[in-house]
């Protein structure tokens, strides 16, 4: 047999070289890939923040520029079923479940939801949207009468393309509650109030386990009160959330009468 025809196989070392070159490619490739499923569920969670803010749009066009209340206690109607919890109890996407008639879109891909339905991927900004019952908060310029905030107004907001309306939280109503009840009131670290929250950490929900890191590469999505959404580091929301003196400037972008 001539040597011209005969096959010679790998030898050992380039056996290795070849795996060591496939597990170096894998190194750098997976995370590339990674990033890009992220950045999938990302634009998908931006969706989501898009639509339920033109939602909440529509909302204040139908009832002369009035933002919908966060949770609506003690009320005759039962809200729509399969979504949310109490039968006696409005929640904020009940109420914006009727413009775009999905429930995914109050859902994060990025997070891994499992639990019971009431836990949210959203909160709402407790200063446009409040609660009904909420005792009034210390800016007097936050319209509120006999201990009760009252529904916020488009009027009253000075720069509706800078005020946070919805923000993405385990917490369905971002406000200033206790910080004792981690299942409703959280303390972000780097504020001097309770209740002002990307996220919650420590949480006592399984569908509350994001902190104030943002679920998308450090930051979060969130729907101004024009209707707008994008994606801010999560550390501009957390400084947003200090208070810081004078006054006047209460929680700066969360407060709709600093916005």
């Amino acid at each position: 047999m001539s040597k011209m025809n005969q096959r010679r196989g790998f030898t050992l070392i380039e056996l290795l070289v070849v795996i060591a070159i496939i597990a170096i490619l894998a190194a750098i490739l997976f995370p590339v890939f990674g990033r890009a499923r992220e950045n999938a569920r990302r634009s998908s969670c931006l969706s989501n923040m898009k639509q339920m803010g033109l939602a909440a749009m529509q909302y204040v066009q139908d009832y002369d520029e009035i933002y919908p209340m966060s949770r609506i206690s003690n009320i005759t109607e039962t809200p729509p079923n399969g979504v949310f919890w109490a039968t006696t109890t409005w929640f904020w996407p009940q109420t914006l479940h009727a413009y775009h008639k999905s429930e995914q879109v109050f859902r994060c891909p990025s997070v891994n939801f499992a639990g019971t339905p009431q836990n949210l991927n959203y909160g709402a900004n407790g200063y446009i949207m409040p609660t009904s019952g909420t005792a009034c908060p210390p800016d007097p310029r936050v319209p509120c009468s006999s201990g009760i905030v009252l529904p916020g107004r488009l009027s009253v907001i000075q720069a509706p393309s800078k005020a946070y309306l919805l923000v993405e939280s385990g917490a369905f109503v971002i406000s200033r509650p206790n910080v004792v009840n981690p299942g409703f009131g959280f303390y972000l670290p780097g504020a001097r109030e309770a209740g002002v929250t990307i996220g919650s950490c420590p949480t006592s929900s399984p569908g509350q386990k994001d902190c104030e890191s943002g679920r998308h590469f450090t930051g979060v999505n969130v729907a101004f009160a024009d209707g707008h959404a994008k994606w801010l580091r999560g550390n501009v929301l957390v400084q947003e959330a200090r208070i810081t003196t004078p006054a006047d400037n209460l929680f700066g972008a969360w407060n709709p009468a600093n916005s």
